[in-house]
């Protein structure tokens, strides 16, 4: 398991937490293998992601969107909030799953990934 990716526990639900802050995009396409084995594995429905003082390009977009796919093939609904996000980030972000919010804090995030889960 990766510094950067681990699986934590808020208000008594699993999240998966991925910290992809400062990394470059082949370094962020390198952790989606390891973020799909770990959501198929632990079969975790939430994630919180840090992209801060991240570039997004086509690699990362593909990897993250087969990641997806992979996930909600087999667990079915997931959702995902990201921190750091800004820009064009957003809109490619937007347009790839919909079950997802943009967060300014760690704290709105996962309280936002609790609520998902509590409907």
């Amino acid at each position: 398991m990766s510094d950067r990716i681990q699986i934590i526990v808020h208000k008594g639900h699993k999240i998966l937490s991925v910290d992809n802050s400062n990394l470059k995009p082949a370094e962020i396409v390198a952790n989606f293998p390891i973020i799909t084995k770990m959501s198929l594995d632990n079969k975790l429905l939430l994630t919180v992601m840090d992209v801060t003082n991240t570039t997004t390009d086509d690699s990362i977009k593909k990897a993250a969107g087969e990641s997806h796919a992979q996930i909600e093939a087999v667990l079915g609904q997931t959702y995902t909030a990201i921190l750091g996000i800004r820009g064009i980030q957003k809109i490619l972000a937007n347009a790839m799953h919909k079950g997802q919010c943009f967060a300014e804090t760690r704290g709105e995030a996962l309280d936002w990934l609790v609520e998902q889960v509590s409907k």
